[in-house]
């Protein structure tokens, strides 16, 4: 079994710099290349048996443009969607410390009070594992095409990293470009692991 995570297409938002969350942003014509252009990777290295994505514009556009170059439908799996920042959605990170000072873009601190309508990271990693589970228990190859929140939680995942808030550390954090390619399998002892991340020179 392969999973291969593809971050969605440059997105309205975040050529504004918006905090998006669950806020539906649609793809820029950037995106849209970008959409085609993994598309295109993704096919000359042989494709997949399926693609997922989550509901959300700027993923669910990017899915269809994989889509069409694999010949393969998109199935829609909400569990990919990106964390829910609460009331925050479309507002800068500016915009968020001038009402609460002291905040702190993707705090997994258990100790930190949550924002109006804010998900939580425990709920958010919950979701992301229940989905990671599923598609690697198929057979074959999946792309999942999803948010780079999700992306990081399936390797803090695949790095064992969840639950290190209690212990006092952080999770870890990557680099994430848009639609860059992350890959992961199981090793011989079926433990999840990453074979690459942030593959993106098949970008414009």
């Amino acid at each position: 079994m392969t999973l291969l995570l593809v971050r969605h297409g440059q997105s309205v938002g975040n050529v504004e710099g918006l905090i998006q969350g669950q806020r539906d942003e649609p793809l820029t014509d950037l995106g849209r290349r970008q959409a085609l252009a993994v598309a295109e990777r993704l096919k000359s290295e042989g494709g997949a048996d399926r693609v997922v994505a989550s509901p959300l514009a700027r993923a669910f556009s990017t899915a269809e443009a994989i889509g069409e170059v694999a010949g393969l439908p998109v199935t829609i799996d909400e569990r990919l969607m990106e964390y829910d920042f609460g009331e925050v959605s479309g507002l800068t990170i500016p915009e968020v410390l001038e009402r609460y000072p002291g905040w702190r873009f993707w705090s997994d601190d258990p100790s930190e009070p949550l924002l109006p309508g804010e998900e939580g990271m425990s709920a958010f990693d919950a979701r992301v594992a229940e989905a990671l589970a599923e598609s690697m228990a198929l057979e074959g190859r999946t792309i999942a095409v999803t948010h780079g929140g999700v992306i990081m939680a399936a390797l803090n995942a695949a790095l064992r990293m969840h639950g290190v808030a209690e212990l006092g550390a952080r999770r870890a954090r990557f680099p994430m470009k848009n639609c860059g390619i992350t890959e992961l399998d199981r090793d011989p002892e079926g433990r999840l692991m990453v074979r690459r991340h942030n593959d993106a020179c098949h970008l414009p």
